[in-house]
């Protein structure tokens, strides 16, 4: 459980820095309960985050509009179960 763990947790930084990145927010801002709404992403910055993750985590199929209420949690539990389908 420990792997999950550690890889949800670098997931998170992962993702984090994408957001921060592309919303130009302060770092203490994105929180796992953070939602785009809250970080101030627009529709078109939602794009821009859900590209950048796709290149990040070569996910294939995050063509996914993030919603305004799409939480980083919710961001981050959907890649690491891409990634562990994947393996």
């Amino acid at each position: 459980m420990a792997d999950m763990q550690d890889r949800a947790e670098e997931v998170f930084a992962k993702v984090k820095d994408i957001i921060v990145k592309e919303t130009r927010v302060d770092e203490a801002s994105v929180t796992p309960d953070a939602t785009m709404n809250d970080l101030y992403a627009d529709s078109a910055t939602r794009m821009s985050i859900g590209d950048e993750l796709d290149r990040e985590f070569d996910l294939g199929l995050l063509d996914v509009d993030l919603a305004e209420d799409t939480t980083v949690q919710d961001i981050v539990d959907f890649i690491v179960e891409r990634l562990a389908e994947s393996e």
